[in-house]
């Protein structure tokens, strides 16, 4: 079937740039020598998930356990959910999935780990956890340096949780205006953290896993020795943030909402059926190199506003009512978290549907 065909607003990925993606940022860690685990974040998928193991990735990163559960049913068990686990309800589904696969979580508290901890232990299973650290982004996660090896320290002194490592995310990277300021972010992420994995082993402490990486910093942050694995997630389809952010161009863009133009009510406004509810309104353009709400590169032209189901371009560039265009959005993450199926196109033809499983999967 040729796309054309297809219903809208639908979600289409070029097969072509995917998979060029995939083994891009494979042939990355091969060179580095680094384990690669992508973060499935961006895709929600398992037969994606499925493609990049088959390229060479050890495992996945999830966000949430409810997309390590969508995973383990589809058979990916190899799992790190790189996010704090908190709470009985959530205890009680990470239990059911230490049965079926290898999941490790992420700590940054004695709270949290005391929690783990006497969950594990009422079920008489034991689990790897990995320390969160700050390398700068200020979101969750303890300080570097004395901060980890205390948390650290407490960890290892629970019977039912194996301390694997350390593990980061240099966000910071995405405030970032130049590929020196990102490059400069990557390269602190990785050095502050193997450093205060260096600090941990001199104190006794055994760090086997020290895990890094963002789309944006990761071309940095691998190449720090002691880095010994990444967790890239936007890559596999790339957008116009990463675009902004010199972590890919335009034909790196795998993703693209496939819209029709439903009104040309002035000479100078165009009506797309997708809004909010399709195209999200994240912006691209606080470093000035990407206005809007998504690019039309066929028209060269931006989506300039948003309602929830329209999409409203300002422009007098030619466009006709019943036409059919394809948007490459600001953020893929957010956006393949709005479609049940995504299309996967080659040329002009779609080739095979992929379900987007893990949507709304936010407990």
């Amino acid at each position: 079937m040729d796309y054309s065909e297809l219903d809208t607003p639908a979600l289409l990925i070029d097969l072509d740039r995917m998979e060029r993606n995939i083994s891009g940022m494979a042939d990355l860690a091969r060179r580095h020598i680094v384990a690669l685990r992508p973060h499935t974040k961006t895709h929600k998928c398992p037969d994606i998930a499925k493609i990049q193991i088959e390229n060479g990735a050890v495992g996945i990163t999830c966000a949430k356990i409810g997309e390590a559960e969508v995973m383990v049913r589809a058979g990916v068990t190899d799992i790190v959910i790189a996010n704090e686990v908190i709470g009985e309800q959530k205890y009680r589904r990470l239990l059911a999935l230490l049965d079926k696969a290898n999941v490790c979580v992420a700590v940054d508290s004695e709270f949290g780990a005391n929690g783990l901890n006497a969950a594990l232990a009422a079920a008489n299973l034991k689990i790897d956890v990995m320390v969160e650290v700050n390398c700068g982004q200020d979101r969750s996660g303890v300080l570097p340096g004395e901060h980890t090896l205390q948390i650290a320290r407490y960890v290892q002194g629970l019977p039912q949780l194996r301390l694997r490592g350390l593990l980061t995310h240099g966000g910071q990277a995405y405030n970032k205006g130049s590929i020196a300021e990102i490059a400069e972010v990557g390269q602190h992420e990785g050095q502050v953290l193997v450093e205060t994995a260096d600090l941990l082993r001199k104190n006794g402490i055994e760090v086997s896993t020290v895990s890094v990486g963002s789309t944006p910093t990761v071309n940095y942050c691998s190449s720090v020795p002691g880095v010994t694995e990444i967790r890239p997630g936007t890559y596999v389809f790339n957008d116009l943030t990463q675009v902004e952010l010199f972590a890919s161009k335009i034909k790196d863009c795998a993703l693209s909402v496939l819209a029709t133009v439903t009104s040309k009510p002035a000479a100078d406004r165009v009506i797309l059926d997708t809004g909010k509810k399709s195209l999200t309104a994240d912006t691209a353009g606080r470093l000035g190199h990407a206005k809007g709400f998504g690019l039309i590169p066929a028209k060269n032209t931006v989506i300039s506003r948003l309602s929830e189901e329209h999409g409203v371009i300002i422009s007098e560039t030619d466009f006709t009512i019943g036409e059919k265009v394809r948007i490459i959005p600001n953020h893929a993450c957010v956006v393949v978290n709005m479609f049940e199926a995504m299309y996967g196109v080659r040329g002009q033809e779609v080739e095979r549907t992929f379900t987007v499983a893990g949507r709304g999967k936010v407990h």
